[in-house]
């Protein structure tokens, strides 16, 4: 079977054609830049029709390959609201956006049954802040909506006629889906001041559809199969699991994630809420969180110390990281660029360098950046053990990952074996897999994966290290308690 993965990113827009016949094989791959508007002070979104083209020039690239079935995956979050014709009467605004974060006091009374309801903390990036935000900004736009929907069903709407979203991405992006009963919540719903026949219908992320009008005619794949799929860090975690539990993903892109697989929602019983539960697929849901500050702050302090950000760069600065690894940290980082998806970090305090002094190199900043993004990540581990959450075993994928100085420190901060799978663009795999659950024999993806991971490198906790990056650890909390607790 070839199957077409379309990965629909904030920063790109990626397709593989992927052989599964025998081993998963990509055989060809693509990648479109898509650019980020600005229109306003705060606001970050993609032009929907830039998204759209770029859809449909990879559809037209892979068409003559004859895929059997297209695997769609996108990015959560994402928030655009349509007309009764489906135009569109917004950008589809990203996380990146922060002109909602004005509505999360209005939010206040409701934030602790919302969370128990939906498994989302009080956070800007959500569909229900930007609702409101809406409402309160831009009564005209709300006032000629017919539907909110997400980067993935208006895709869809797109190339199937269909408004469907599948529970995964509507779990991660609206704070409006119950994560108990899979259903439109009545108290989310009330508190945005709509009903749900203005949202997208909902479905399992194995779904089949068919693309169907124009633009299926157009890219000359009219009556292709197209499974709906996941958000594409639940089809990271696909890719690198198989859904298998007792292992934990981390992802280190652009944002990056920390979760755990579960056959049953776990929320924090601390009123901090500290990390999110989003359903993944048939009866799994997902623990742990994400953060809006990955690898877009280690390209940022770069920049700004070396003035590039290209491959060379970092495989310079990181050879030379790997080599200190026995060399005490000097800098602490509060790595905070855009305002955190941890509810309790205050939306207004941002990033934060300690302990400079003389002795201070370029290296050490940029260490000291890489690993702030590291212990945030152990902050909702933390969080998480605290809610007896177990896991043996972490598992690594995106830009940051492929660094061994990243898996060495991660894996000394969480104290657990850190694997790194290798497997290049883990969310084509996990579409992939997807798709043969979806349509070939599910007891293939067990043989498949373990193909995929015959490579895979560890990295086992040292208790030395262990010592120094719980206490790194212990200085970094403090400074969180401190200075960016949200009152």
């Amino acid at each position: 079977m070839k199957v077409l993965s379309i990965d629909v990113g904030t920063s790109f827009i990626k397709a593989a054609l992927v052989d599964t016949s025998e081993e998963l094989k990509i055989i060809d791959y693509s990648n479109i830049p898509v650019e980020t508007k600005k229109p306003e002070p705060l606001a970050y979104e993609h032009n929907p029709r830039d998204v759209v083209n770029a859809v449909v020039k990879l559809l037209k690239h892979y068409s003559k390959f004859k895929p059997d079935v297209v695997s769609l995956s996108t990015y959560l979050f994402g928030f655009i609201a349509v007309d009764s014709d489906l135009k569109p009467l917004t950008g589809i605004l990203t996380w990146q956006d922060e002109r909602a974060t004005m509505i999360l006091e209005q939010l206040k009374p409701y934030t602790r049954e919302l969370y128990q309801r939906t498994g989302c903390p009080p956070l800007h990036i959500y569909t229900l802040a930007k609702i409101l935000w809406l409402r309160q900004k831009h009564p005209d736009i709300l006032g000629k909506t017919k539907l909110f929907l997400d980067a993935k069903s208006y895709l869809l709407s797109v190339l199937t006629g269909e408004t469907v979203t599948d529970y995964s991405t509507a779990s991660g992006t609206y704070q409006l889906l119950n994560i108990s009963n899979l259903k439109w919540d009545d108290l989310a719903l009330n508190i945005a001041g709509i009903d749900e026949s203005k949202l997208p219908s909902l479905a399992e992320g194995d779904t089949i559809t068919i693309l169907r009008g124009s633009i299926a005619s157009e890219t000359n794949l009219n009556g292709t199969q197209l499974v709906l799929g996941v958000y594409d860090g639940g089809s990271m975690i696909l890719g690198l699991t198989g859904g298998k539990s007792d292992i934990a993903v981390v992802n280190l892109g652009t944002s990056a994630m920390f979760r755990t697989t579960s056959n049953q929602p776990v929320v924090d019983s601390s009123p901090l809420m500290r990390f999110q539960t989003y359903y993944l697929l048939r009866g799994v849901w997902l623990s742990g969180g994400g953060l809006n500050n990955g690898s877009v702050v280690v390209d940022y302090i770069l920049k700004l110390l070396y003035g590039s950000i290209d491959s060379r760069i970092y495989e310079e600065v990181f050879s030379e990281l790997s080599k200190r690894v026995n060399v005490e940290p000097k800098v602490i980082s509060i790595p905070i660029l855009f305002p955190e998806r941890l509810p309790y970090i205050s939306s207004f305090k941002r990033m934060m360098l300690a302990k400079l002094s003389l002795e201070v190199d370029r290296i050490d900043v940029v260490r000291g950046v890489v690993e702030g993004v590291l212990m945030l990540l152990a902050l909702i581990d933390r969080a998480m053990r605290d809610n007896g959450v177990k896991y043996s075993e972490v598992r690594v994928g995106g830009k940051l990952s492929q660094h061994y100085f990243v898996r060495y420190v991660l894996s000394n901060l969480l104290k657990t074996r850190v694997v790194y799978p290798q497997i290049p663009d883990a969310v084509h795999v996990g579409n992939s897999l997807l798709a043969l659950k979806a349509l070939e024999s599910p007891g293939k993806l067990q043989q498949v994966l373990d193909s995929l991971l015959h490579t895979a490198e560890a990295v086992i906790p040292n208790p030395k290290a262990i010592e120094t990056y719980n206490a790194l650890f212990n200085e970094f909390s403090e400074i969180i308690d401190k200075i960016y607790i949200s009152n």
